[in-house]
């Protein structure tokens, strides 16, 4: 191929050709300066872009424009026969005669989807030695053309990336509170400022109201301010229609916008739009925003993505930040409507509610229990008092302890017993002596006197070692020691009879209950019922009455009755006697209304009769 000459290519015509390759403006002005600058690259006269509408070939635009030249008007088949092969990549060179003029025309594709068609015209046709450089003309606005769309789909994935970006670098800001106010007050001074509105207010559903709950760049108001309420009107219009409202509005739209249209004209804004926050496809909030020029699709766009992912973060911290009273309520309530409906559902579950309630006091039937005071009591009780005056020498158990049969308690100063049985065996040795002595001698009467005198000391002698051997008070039986602290009392003198030590026998206790006269006639033998004590409320003991004592015992709280009961099962361990708590003993089944009044009709019956 020989040399291109420098001057048979517009170097200018090539530079802005290139330049349209990052081209921001609208299609039209893109066209328009295409064609100028191919027709001049390509040294044509004319250019004419076509572009297929409903399967014919309009024309779209055209240069030069005013110049007092005008492209030649081509027929629709001559349109056609150029668009058949210069859409399929193939270039097309034809003479045609338009106006008495002979041109020469070349027919070039501009899109892939073959809806776009370059017609340049020349006043001479091309020589052959010019097609090789024509080719390379051509193939430079492909890549032109290919460079456009490329920056186009560039600037269209930058344009969807920045819409994204958008609620995505708010919600970053939004998250970074944790409670429901400050939330929707930064809510609304973010979208003041990203959206360059003069107020955005926000306003939450109660009780299928709309309460204000912030204004941007308003740190406190008062729900009676006029502003507030005619914005709370404003909410309530977009709430009762469940859409979006925008004003000013499009001809075509069938939404209301009377408090919009009101607002507006009272306060100077020029657009104004309502959002509805849905949260599980129900309203909980209502976003309006004010400001000077009117919102774009792009807006509505981002606002109505912004509205999605905020919803669930401001219904959460809603719930969040209430008192756990009012959750639980709503959460009631919800459930309730689903069975009652959504109109007076309290009153209807009141309704339900006493209805339900008066049927079972008036026919359910329940356990009666009687309750009564008792104390735990031993049948075994021991008391070891003194067998004769002395001192105490050893104590070995306090109050608490447990004790086996024959195990030492105490033990009395046994030193000057000790004196008297050495006294008393060294006499009874003596008169043994003195009988044997008057028996070898054969005298009688000695010998009788030494015997009665050996048995004196001898009686004397036991005496004292029985007293010895009581001087070791013991445990009668297995039990536990219930009084008798003597450690503080060692050295003490005691006198005989004195009560130093008691000891219970576990095995064998009871249950005494002091019953009031007005309930005695709901006991009988053989009930069975429940214990608690005192230091154990928590444990519940099973026990059964025994019998009923039948004389009343009369106290300062009135007349009482003894009612005696047995421990179901083994006893716990730790059962002591003494211990006290609350009885309460199974009667029957009864009405619940007869066990919830019974004491009020008897006061009545026994104060008013006559």
């Amino acid at each position: 191929m020989p040399p291109i000459p420098e001057r048979a290519i517009d170097v200018d015509a090539v530079r802005r050709l290139r330049e349209l390759r990052t081209f921001n403006g609208n299609d039209g002005a893109f066209w328009m300066a295409f064609a100028e600058q191919a027709a001049r690259l390509l040294r044509a006269e004319f250019a004419v872009v076509y572009r297929k509408q409903n399967e014919q070939w309009q024309p779209y635009c055209f240069w030069p424009v005013g110049q007092g030249k005008a492209a030649p008007r081509l027929s629709a088949d001559q349109v056609d026969l150029l668009a058949g092969k210069a859409l399929n990549g193939v270039p097309v060179y034809a003479a045609f005669d338009a106006e008495g003029s002979s041109s020469s025309l070349v027919g070039m594709g501009l899109d892939r989807q073959g809806d776009m068609l370059a017609v340049f015209g020349r006043s001479a046709a091309l020589k052959p030695e010019e097609y090789a450089l024509d080719q390379v003309k051509r193939e430079l606005l492909v890549e032109i053309l290919e460079g456009f769309r490329m920056h186009r789909a560039m600037h269209e994935v930058r344009r969807e990336a920045a819409k994204a970006y958008e609620p995505l670098d708010l919600m970053l800001c939004l998250n970074e509170h944790t409670r429901f106010q400050s939330l929707v007050m930064a809510l609304c001074n973010e979208l003041a400022a990203r959206f360059s509105c003069s107020r955005v207010s926000l306003g939450w559903v109660s009780d299928n109201y709309i309460r204000m709950q912030a204004v941007s760049h308003m740190e406190r108001f008062e729900r009676k301010m006029e502003v507030v309420q005619a914005l709370e009107a404003v909410m309530e219009e977009c709430l009762d229609q469940d859409e979006e409202v925008l004003v000013p509005a499009e001809e075509s739209s069938s939404v209301l916008t009377a408090e919009h249209e009101r607002f507006r004209e009272r306060h100077g804004e020029h657009a104004m739009l309502s959002l509805p926050l849905r949260l599980e496809q129900k309203v909980v909030a209502v976003v309006s925003l004010e400001r000077e020029t009117i919102f774009t699709e792009d807006d509505l766009h981002a606002l109505r993505t912004i509205a999605d992912q905020v919803t669930r973060r401001l219904g959460d911290l809603w719930e969040y930040d209430r008192w756990f009273g009012a959750r639980m309520r709503d959460a009631l309530h919800a459930k309730l409507e689903q069975f009652v409906g959504p109109e007076h559902t309290w009153m209807k579950v009141a309704a339900a509610v006493a209805v339900l309630v008066i049927g079972v006091l008036l026919f359910g039937r329940i356990e009666y229990k009687v309750d009564a005071p008792f104390i735990l009591r031993t049948e075994d009780l021991a008391f070891l008092s003194v067998p004769f005056d002395g001192y105490i020498d050893e104590a070995y158990h306090k109050p608490g302890d447990l004790v086996m049969k024959g195990q030492h308690l105490l033990e009395l100063d046994t030193r000057e017993f000790r004196l008297e049985e050495a006294q008393a065996l060294a006499d009874y040795q003596r008169y043994l002596r003195e009988q044997e002595k008057s028996m070898s001698q054969n005298r009688l009467a000695d010998m009788r006197v030494a015997e009665a005198l050996k048995k004196q000391a001898r009686s004397r002698l036991e005496l004292i070692r029985y007293k010895l051997e009581q001087a070791e008070l013991k445990a009668p039986f297995n039990g536990i020691v219930v009084e008798g602290d003597l450690e503080r009392l060692l050295g003490a003198p005691v006198r005989k009879g004195d009560i130093l030590l008691k000891v219970a026998r576990l095995e064998d206790l009871y249950v005494e209950m002091n019953v009031s006269e007005r309930d005695i006639h709901e006991f009988s033998e053989l009930q069975e019922g429940n214990i608690a004590f005192l230091g154990r409320p928590g444990e519940k003991i099973r026990m059964v009455v025994e019998r009923i004592e039948p004389m009343a015992v009369v106290e300062k709280d009135g007349n009482i009755f003894h009612v005696i009961g047995r421990i179901a099962g083994a006893p716990e361990p730790w059962l002591r006697p003494g211990m006290s708590g609350l009885a309460k003993v199974d009667v029957g089944k009864r009405q619940i209304a007869w066990i919830l009044l019974h004491r009020t009709i008897d006061f009545f019956r026994m104060n008013l009769w006559w």
